[in-house]
């Protein structure tokens, strides 16, 4: 075996390597973004039944900036998921990327 042949092998095993290191991070990536996608769908689907209304109707200007305040929380909440969403697909293309790269 002439020493171009090593260094052949040795690259080639190096490049594995780090592909392999590459896969295991978007792995990771796309179990991190699964759970959060979880947490945000489970408090997407809670809804507003623990919280009771007042009857004072010297309280009523206090409705509006509720409701504006869970409208903004369900806007940020759809966001995070379809930002997840995203994640989670970018993390499976480049995981079957370099799943490719490994075996070809």
């Amino acid at each position: 075996m002439t020493w171009a042949e090593r260094v052949g092998d040795l690259a080639t095993n190096i490049a594995l390597v780090g592909i392999n290191l590459a896969r295991i991070f978007t792995l990771a990536a796309s179990i991190l973004a699964t759970k959060i996608d979880d947490l945000v769908t489970s408090l997407g689907e809670r809804g507003e039944a623990g919280l009771g209304r007042t009857n004072a109707a010297s309280g009523t200007w206090v409705s509006l900036p509720a409701a504006v305040l869970w409208g903004i929380a369900a806007i940020a909440l759809r966001l995070v998921s379809i930002g997840t969403v995203f994640l989670r697909q970018a993390t499976g293309a480049a995981d079957d990327f370099f799943r490719t790269l490994a075996e070809g």
